[in-house]
């Protein structure tokens, strides 16, 4: 009986589940201090701990240390999730629990994220975390380029958190909007079908950010019950179908002095915002047609909101979205991905700059020491290798 009792605690269903799929206890979600120095990233302290730690490690030593340990930050194990958080959980397959996402200023020396919906940060260098007692229920908190403030999102409320604690609601407290308008998500769209999981970024100076604002009301409401609780009244919800209204998004580029410019592009015909991406070369936008078949790489004035296009791509079957691109150059050369001659390729100024037997899967990085890419011969797709394009055009 005993043998029996071991061959079954240790069968691979067992394990699989103990250790939910073989994932407890690697690292994810890793990031990279812009010196260098810092590599920062999420890890429960073994296989069968489902609780994930902010630790870092000093490239140069190897020494690892955790940095944020929720056990301690809280003095609990029970979590209360916001429904945002429980939304973005579940669209990643996310399992685990503690922390399980942060942002990092543009150094990578302040990381902020969410346990039980309250703000913390730590400092990556000091690899001290503290909360920050703001007004919650807080989901995707995010540092400014500088590290001098948090932004976050709190319900419909878009907020601004100092990190001596004080905060204030940037957006979503007019009391002339109607209960449908939310500030600073990203609309079901864009996180169920794009994988845009946020709705602001910061600029570049840290003095404005580009925020949604979406609108839920054209949108048809569905009413679901809980079948483990029969006795519970339905949750209403607003859900787009297939063929039926979405949401109502637009962006808005607010600043931190209370100024907001609008900005402005063809939404009947390009409805959906697939991408921003705010650098020190500007402010790009993507935009999508609804049958997906035309999409436009829009450069953005943001002292007026006017946006001119960089380039348009269109397909008759669909136009494949990349992830991490588009990009500028430092010299302010677009970088995007395409589908030419039966291939996914990198385009730089709109010129493809793979060769047409290579699929390219996802762009890295961008900057002045190349492009890193991911991507597997168009011959095999059972591989997947790094790629670098040099400043000259070689590949490695």
């Amino acid at each position: 009986m005993s043998d029996q009792s071991h061959d079954a605690a240790e069968s691979y269903p067992r394990q699989s589940a103990r250790t939910q799929r073989f994932t407890l206890g690697d690292p994810r979600d890793v990031t990279v201090s812009a010196d260098g120095r810092r590599i920062v990233f999420l890890r429960s302290r073994g296989g069968t701990d489902p609780v994930n730690c902010l630790w870092v490690v000093d490239a140069t030593t190897g020494e690892e240390r955790i940095v944020a340990d929720p056990e301690l930050l809280l003095m609990r194990r029970d979590e209360f999730l916001p429904l945002e958080e429980r939304a973005r959980r579940e669209r990643t397959r996310e399992s685990a629990g503690g922390i399980t996402a942060y942002a990092t200023d543009r150094a990578g020396t302040v990381a902020a994220f969410t346990i039980a919906g309250r703000l913390f940060v730590a400092g990556l260098v000091s690899a001290a975390g503290r909360e920050l007692p703001v007004a919650g229920p807080v989901f995707d908190p995010r540092p400014d380029p500088l590290a001098t403030r948090v932004a976050y999102v709190s319900g419909r409320l878009l907020c601004v958190g100092e990190l001596d604690g004080r905060w204030r609601v940037l957006a979503g407290d007019d009391p002339d909007e109607p209960d449908t308008v939310s500030w600073g998500s990203a609309d079901f769209i864009a996180a169920e079908e794009m994988n845009r999981f946020r709705g602001f970024w910061w600029s570049p100076d840290g003095t404005v950010l580009a925020a949604t604002r979406v609108d839920t009301a054209p949108v048809t409401r569905w009413f679901v019950g809980d079948p483990a609780v029969p006795s519970t009244a339905p949750t209403e919800m607003p859900y787009p179908a297939a063929g039926t209204p979405n949401a109502e998004v637009s962006l808005h580029l607010l600043g931190l002095d209370g100024s907001v410019v609008d900005l402005e592009w063809d939404r009947q015909a390009l409805p959906y915002l697939v991408d921003v991406n705010w650098s020190e070369q500007g402010l790009v936008l993507t935009v999508q047609s609804r049958d997906q078949r035309r999409v436009e790489h829009l450069g953005v004035d943001p002292a007026t909101g006017a946006t001119t296009l960089l380039l348009g791509d269109d397909d008759e079957h669909w136009v494949e979205l990349v992830d991490g691109v588009p990009r500028l150059l430092p010299d302010g050369t677009l970088v995007t991905c395409a589908d030419r001659d039966g291939a996914r390729r990198l385009m730089v100024a709109g010129t493809p700059v793979t060769p047409a037997d290579l699929q390219v899967r996802s762009v890295a990085s961008v900057s002045a020491d190349g492009i890193v890419f991911l991507a597997n011969p168009l011959a095999d797709s059972t591989v997947l290798h790094v790629w670098r394009r040099a400043p000259d055009g070689t590949l490695a």
